[in-house]
């Protein structure tokens, strides 16, 4: 029914444009209306798993307005889905051409690059999206810089980051998680253990973090936490990774 309204109003819309006594002004406006439905209607598509029609919507979102950053990175999210990695790179980097100033565009850009194991410049976004005095949400940007140093085995650099983000915002589950994590791989279990008892503290509940907390209860000798922390793993999430997981080790006590 959403889908279907916002055809609606782009038939609508596109009738307008048509209308030889608008003038430019208001044909631009119109135009770039048009585009928005178009990034709308390409990420409900996309939602569904409708790629070849969400890619359509996109390429005609463009169409009518070819400086939509939004156009530009829904088309990268979808370019990554459908595994093309390098037209993805080209419409992150355009958004962030078309609005440098923009700091979940940098952000955007700084989380593909880290996936593609290009973690140097992964950083130098990350960083243009958390010293951008109007960017809203920068313990996020550290947070991914931290990930992403961790992931390329800088241990020091990833805490610093992260321990930025939680001076920023204190219950940022993600950054907690991470620091929790990289603490018990760091052999640091009590550190490991406040971290994540401030992470469970924010009402998060993912299979990883009950895996990551038996773990550390296990290596603290606490084995009734530890079994604790299993048994809501199986419960909540019997068919998770981590259940798989904890499964084997399990057999192998």
């Amino acid at each position: 029914m959403r889908i279907l309204l916002f055809l609606l109003l782009f038939m609508g819309l596109a009738g307008c444009v048509s209308n030889p006594e608008r003038s430019e002004d208001e044909q631009a406006a119109q135009q770039k209306k048009l585009a928005v439905l178009n990034v709308q209607l390409g990420s409900g598509y996309m939602r569904e798993g409708r790629y070849e029609v969400a890619l359509d919507r996109l390429n005609k979102a463009l169409k009518y307005d070819p400086a939509s950053a939004d156009a530009h990175t829904v088309l990268a999210v979808l370019y990554e889905r459908i595994r093309k990695p390098e037209l993805a790179e080209q419409h992150y980097r355009k958004a962030v051409e078309l609005q440098p100033d923009n700091g979940d565009a940098q952000n955007n850009l700084g989380t593909f690059l880290c996936r593609q194991q290009k973690y140097d410049q992964a950083e130098m976004h990350f960083r243009k999206a958390w010293e951008n005095p109007f960017y809203k949400t920068p313990a996020v940007a550290l947070t991914n810089a931290g990930s992403c140093a961790m992931k390329a085995g800088r241990s020091t650099v990833a805490e610093g980051y992260l321990r930025q983000a939680i001076q920023i915002d204190g219950n940022y589950p993600d950054a907690l998680f991470l620091l929790a994590r990289l603490m018990h791989e760091q052999g640091n279990h009590f550190k490991a253990r406040a971290f994540l008892q401030r992470y469970e503290a924010t009402g998060q509940v993912r299979p990883d973090a009950y895996w990551l907390g038996y773990r550390i209860e296990y290596a603290l000798g606490d084995l009734k936490a530890s079994q604790a922390y299993a048994a809501r793993l199986r419960s909540q999430f019997p068919d998770a990774r981590e259940t798989q997981l904890l499964n084997k080790v399990d057999k192998h006590d």
